[in-house]
């Protein structure tokens, strides 16, 4: 069969081609998150409702350019250029704040809708919250306190505890901030924290390994992409150790951890995603205030504490927002 008359059939077949999943003149946008498909494939749904709810439908009246860091922050800038460089009508800058650094220095002209775990303002995102001038705008988890609010979460666990292990990525920006937070609450409470560096696999392992049986009473992860995307290694380590934990998103104690207290991701992602909308409609990044969620759970697996042979408080069980029982 000729070439000609091969396309023709194809067509014809209604057979998917690129030029017909993806129009050219369809407004497009670049989603760029510092994290992997296999612990956020639910948020990039979640941001898809929120662009929905604004009238756009991936496919239909809008692509979405879906890349990911995979929890590679050295990579993020080379991959946010090579973005920009498709000329996205939108880019939705997630999973991360070296993300959204990342694309305000490749581009002062296309509109970026960032999600941050630290204060926007401080490191450099926006000049402020209400009018945040240029381009970007999107949504802050205030990560420095509710990482302060974890210790305090995990004294109520343990109120025997003395010292309590803290798993840190130095590479993020924010990171100086959740830190100092965490140190205030701990002195505050009379607790040791023992900090430990991870920025890689290896170094996860190596945090582990100074942590013996017996030298930390608990341990508290830190809101950071990287930490998040090494969840199932995280968790299997701390499973080895029977160690009580907490961390920053519900996905942890879904997979069997013990606690987590933090943001609703998926409500945060569907703001992500009907701001992208109205950036697509023409609205101003300077015009879209970033906002906070309004929303915390704190979400307790009750078989994992049993089967640490823990205790809840009846007190902590009453102000959980879910018990997996």
């Amino acid at each position: 069969m000729k070439r000609r008359q091969f396309i023709a059939t194809v067509a014809a077949a209604g057979l998917p081609s690129q030029s017909r999943a993806q129009p050219a003149s369809l407004p497009r946008i670049g989603y760029l998150s510092g994290r992997s498909y296999a612990t956020d494939a639910h948020l990039l749904q979640a941001f898809r409702e929120g662009l929905k709810s604004a009238g756009y439908v991936d496919g239909q009246n809008v692509t979405i350019d879906v890349r990911w860091a995979d929890g590679r922050y050295n990579q993020v800038p080379a991959m946010m250029a090579e973005l920009v460089a498709t000329k996205p009508t939108v880019i939705a800058a997630v999973g991360g704040n070296p993300v959204g650094l990342a694309a305000k220095a490749a581009t002062s002209t296309i509109p970026v809708v960032f999600s941050a775990g630290a204060d926007p303002v401080e490191i450099g995102l926006v000049s402020n919250f209400s009018r945040p001038a240029g381009n970007l705008t999107g949504i802050t988890l205030w990560a420095a306190e509710l990482d302060a609010k974890r210790i305090d979460l995990l004294r109520g666990m343990l109120p025997t505890a003395r010292t309590v292990a803290l798993l840190i990525n130095p590479t993020n920006p924010g990171v100086a901030k959740e830190l100092q937070g965490a140190q205030e609450v701990a002195g505050k409470l009379g607790l040791n924290l023992d900090i430990q560096n991870a920025s890689s696999s290896s170094e996860i392992e190596r945090a582990f390994l100074a942590w013996p049986a017996g030298k930390a009473d608990a341990l508290a992860v830190i809101a950071d992409a990287f930490l998040i995307n090494q969840r199932r290694r995280i968790m299997a380590l701390v499973g080895n150790r029977r160690l009580p934990a907490i961390y920053p998103s519900r996905e942890f104690p879904d997979d069997g951890g013990l606690a987590s207290y933090g943001a609703r991701w998926s409500d945060m992602y569907r703001i992500v995603g009907s701001y992208a909308g109205r950036l697509l409609k023409g609205e101003k990044p300077a015009d879209l205030p970033v906002q906070r969620p309004t929303t915390y759970e704190l979400v307790i697996n009750l078989r994992t504490a049993k089967s640490l042979g823990l205790t809840m408080p009846p007190i902590l069980l009453a102000r959980a927002d879910e018990v997996i029982e």
